[in-house]
């Protein structure tokens, strides 16, 4: 987006993508590139093709939490200017180029392929077989289709088409098949050639928006490459006064939520932000702040001019936004009376209800005020009211982590205000009792201990799950019969042939020699960061 523009859909359909394309690859994981279409002109209308929004259910994701931006891959050559013609639009003669785009004649003496320039670490501006492949990559629906044509025309992308297809694949891999994705050899290969590709980039030669896209695709992926992090870190400190609000909140949290941690890369944008923060809109406000905080890197001059901000700007805030904002504050450890107040003021029961991702909103919100210590029982009574209700929408963890809330913002008043609330969970336990972890369980159970609630239901819950684990796993029977089986009938073929001697002397049955299964290897976990790295304000 431009600077003031409001963020762009991140998974959103590209701009200035060639139609014909589009309609070729309808349907298939790759197509047969058309040399004759026309030279791609960016900024031209005539290229803008308007494509299905992405169908949420299908990428088994909820609405994100993060961004509501991104995408236009292809926006950074908007700087080029159209051709020199009428003002208005007209209707085209049969045979006649899009407006603005050059004719055969001009394409021949266009600018040379991306990365056949004179200057290795440069890019230069598409061509039409990269908009056909950005657009073969933007209407393929699954990403076994986007790897099909990354292994089709491995060899004609660039590094925009390598950022638009590490951006597709981000968006539209479930949960459970991205490490199905990070084994696949040509998603390996793709991302070894992405990672040489920055790291042999000049300054400049890769945008913001390219750098903020490659880490939030990293990061929506689960792949902690930290060599390629690394590498995207010393482009972004070298550019980061080029980066708009939507770009280093996007940044921010990726490497705050993968867990790299680069105080170079966080101090320098820390300075930017404070420079831009008055451009920044709730939700990048909300998340930049948090990034700052997840990642231990705090500076107080920072927060708090995002609190004078966020309080200016109060009525734009959305319930995700404020509660995040409050969430960053306490894991800071810098509360603020006056943003806590106001917020709280805001939380009816009716708001938290019809909240998008009620969920995570009530979770964040009762989780703030009581890990930031602040008082505010009308809040705890509007969570209470709104998720009393509707706990079936709750994930196990984040029941569990709203109880912790609540009992230790209760166990001030030594006494239980909410006993409506708590028998809500004690049910949901009951019915969902399966589905909780045994860490979820003990929380609960130290929550209710610390309250002097029953914890009966929870000890059930508990009971139920160990004898889960103490029983075989139907699977594991079946697979035991079918061995016995097959034992069995090893030893009675044998038995049928008296005499038989095996090849190489020696008699007795042979051993069917049987390979081991390895599990895959466990992703690495990255400890969380104890210590705050805190700059402290010298304004009086």
């Amino acid at each position: 987006g431009g600077r003031g523009g409001s963020a762009c859909r991140i998974g959103s359909a590209m701009d200035d993508v060639v139609p014909a394309a589009a309609a070729a690859a309808k349907g298939h994981g790759a197509s047969v590139l058309d040399a004759s279409a026309p030279e791609f002109r960016p900024g031209c209308s005539s290229f803008a093709a308007v494509l299905a929004p992405e169908d949420a259910s299908s990428a088994g994701a909820s609405p994100s939490l993060i961004f509501g931006g991104g995408g236009r891959f292809l926006s950074k050559y908007s700087h080029v200017r159209h051709e020199a013609g009428h003002d208005g639009p007209r209707q085209r003669r049969t045979g006649e180029p899009p407006s603005g785009l050059p004719t055969p004649t001009q394409s021949a003496s266009s600018s040379a392929r991306p990365g056949c320039g004179s200057s290795p670490g440069a890019f230069a501006g598409p061509d039409r077989v990269n908009v056909q492949l950005n657009s073969l990559l933007v209407t393929a629906r699954t990403w076994e289709k986007i790897l099909q044509v990354v292994e089709t025309h491995d060899e004609d992308f660039n590094a925009v088409n390598l950022i638009t297809a590490l951006h597709r694949l981000a968006t539209i891999v479930v949960n459970s098949r991205k490490g199905q994705l990070r084994r696949d050899l040509r998603f390996k290969r793709m991302v070894h050639r992405l990672s040489d590709t920055v790291r042999n980039a000049e300054t400049g030669a890769l945008k913001p928006q390219d750098l903020s896209n490659i880490a939030w695709a990293l990061t929506r992926l689960g792949l902690l490459n930290s060599v390629l992090f690394g590498h995207l870190a010393e482009h972004i400190i070298r550019t980061i006064h080029l980066f708009e609000p939507v770009n280093i909140s996007m940044t921010l949290w990726a490497f705050a939520r993968s867990g790299f941690l680069d105080e170079k890369l966080f101090s320098v944008a820390a300075a930017e932000v404070k420079g831009q923060l008055s451009r920044f809109e709730p939700q990048q406000i909300a998340n930049t702040t948090w990034a700052m905080a997840k990642s231990g890197f705090v500076d107080e001059e920072l927060f708090e001019t995002a609190a004078q901000l966020a309080l200016e700007k109060i009525e734009e805030f959305q319930p995700m936004n404020s509660s995040m904002l409050l969430y960053s504050f306490a894991l800071a450890r810098l509360p603020h009376p006056k943003l806590f107040a106001e917020v709280g003021r805001r939380c009816t029961a009716s708001t938290l209800a019809s909240a998008a991702s009620m969920p995570h909103v009530v979770t964040n919100l009762a989780l703030a005020y009581s890990e930031a210590g602040v008082s505010n029982s009308a809040v705890f009574d509007a969570v209470a009211v709104a998720a009393g209700g509707a706990l079936y929408d709750f994930r196990t963890q984040q029941i569990a982590t709203l109880v912790h809330a609540f009992a230790r913002a209760e166990a001030k008043t030594a006494r239980v205000r909410h006993a409506g609330f708590f028998d809500a969970v004690s049910r949901a336990v009951a019915k969902r009792q399966t589905e909780f972890k045994p860490q979820d369980l003990e929380e609960l159970r130290d929550a209710y201990d610390l309250l002097g609630l029953s914890t009966a239901p929870i000890l059930k819950a508990m009971g139920s799950g160990d004898d889960k684990q103490d029983r075989p796993a139907p699977v594991l029977i079946a697979f035991l019969v079918v061995i016995v089986a097959l034992l069995l009938l090893a030893l009675a073929s044998a038995g049928r042939l008296p005499g038989a001697a095996l090849e190489g002397g020696g008699g007795g049955t042979g051993a069917a020699e049987m390979t081991p299964v390895e599990p895959p290897a466990s992703a690495a976990r990255r400890g969380r960061r104890g210590d705050i790295f805190r700059i402290h304000s010298t304004a009086k």
